[in-house]
């Protein structure tokens, strides 16, 4: 049975193609201030074309997430592409929907109800897109095979209990990803990252950003356990550069359910 026949979908209301598992919060607003001041808020016609961001001001950022994602696929063959997968904080939905394509059966969730809508506009063949939060929703446990967090592990305040509460919905074999994100390597480096995004927030305009924005060290999820370094900046980082390619901030951690 797909995800699209899943009860805890289909008893759901369903509202310009997403699934209401949660009710709507004050953060989305807040998070919309911040994205339209970053004009990371694309058209139908861009968001479809990602992880191709060619011509976005960003599209750098857009060439080292479109690697990760390749990297992503790479280590999901272990998995049949039946797979289930349950993507945190989809956004625009187009991590979710390449996925799909390649034969996974992904559910998009998120707490901004205006990209999740654009998603599934943009992506209507493809994903299960719903508005849910990952502690306070309908979710199930021990149900996906796959969980990821792609560029979205920093919103969440205690790195432990968020990667605890999705281990619950893992089936016994289950991985969880944490990619595009920065872990930093010391709690120094995280309390000099939390001062650069309070001045960052401020300088927009959105300075309340600050509290749901949250520097994760690398150790804090080594303590959690099951715990493997798929990619992290490295010496690496200038031959790269020096091949034209920008070397990537981010680490991939994978995290099994046991």
């Amino acid at each position: 049975m797909g995800l699209e026949e899943e009860s805890f979908l289909t008893d759901a209301p369903l509202r310009s193609g997403v699934r209401i598992l949660s009710d709507a919060v004050p953060f989305e607003v807040l998070y919309e201030r911040a994205r339209s001041a970053e004009r990371r808020i694309l058209t139908d016609e861009q968001v479809a074309q990602l992880p191709d961001g060619s011509g976005l001001w960003n599209a750098e950022e857009w060439r080292i997430r479109a690697r990760s994602a390749g990297r992503l696929l790479h280590e999901l063959r272990a998995f049949e592409p039946v797979a289930r997968i349950l993507e945190v904080g989809c956004g625009n939905g187009w991590l979710s929907a390449k996925l799909q394509r390649e034969g996974y059966d992904v559910l998009g969730i998120d707490a901004f109800t205006a990209e999740l809508e654009q998603a599934a506009r943009v992506f209507n063949e493809g994903p299960q897109f719903a508005r849910a939060d990952l502690f306070h929703s309908a979710l199930p446990k021990a149900f996906f095979d796959v969980i990821v967090f792609a560029a979205s592990f920093q919103y969440f305040p205690d790195a432990a209990e968020a990667l605890e509460h999705a281990r619950s919905m893992l089936r016994s074999n289950g991985e969880i990803h944490v990619i595009d994100t920065i872990l930093y390597r010391s709690p120094v480096e995280a309390a000099a990252a939390t001062e650069r995004s309070r001045n960052y927030y401020a300088g927009i305009g959105v300075p309340e950003m600050t509290d749901h924005y949250h520097a994760h060290t690398l150790a804090e999820l080594k303590e959690i356990g099951h715990l493997r370094v798929l990619s992290a900046p490295s010496g690496m980082d200038r031959t790269l550069r020096r091949f034209g390619r920008e070397a990537s901030p981010f680490t991939h951690v994978v995290i099994t359910a046991q």
